[in-house]
């Protein structure tokens, strides 16, 4: 009895503590891999996105712009103000995001 109790106190306090450096160990190591997203990031939802395009196409000064020019910007505004944002292709949310360009008011 004598000669397995200390093997047996040995063998516990070796697994205690290669339970707490592996633990310790572990958290280091998903610290060193976590990316964590900076609070002003550069990423924003597409709602934002979709309602800050809606903002700058409002300011479009349509005076400034052609006949036909201004004739396309205003109905592509009345179709988002109707249907929304997500009627417009790929096309016309270019078009618009050119009329926005500064030198054009």
């Amino acid at each position: 009895m004598t000669t397995w109790l200390p093997a047996l106190l040995a063998g516990i306090i070796i697994g205690v503590v290669s339970r707490i450096w592996y633990r310790a160990w572990r958290r280091e190591r998903i610290a060193r891999h976590r990316r964590v997203e900076a609070p002003n990031s550069h990423y924003s939802s597409q709602g934002v996105r979709n309602q800050e395009d809606r903002e700058r196409w409002g300011r479009i000064n349509l005076r400034k712009l052609h006949p036909l020019n201004r004739d396309e910007v205003q109905r592509l505004l009345d179709l988002v103000d109707h249907e929304g944002i997500h009627a417009l292709s790929k096309k016309d949310r270019h078009f618009l995001d050119n009329m926005t360009i500064p030198r054009l008011g």
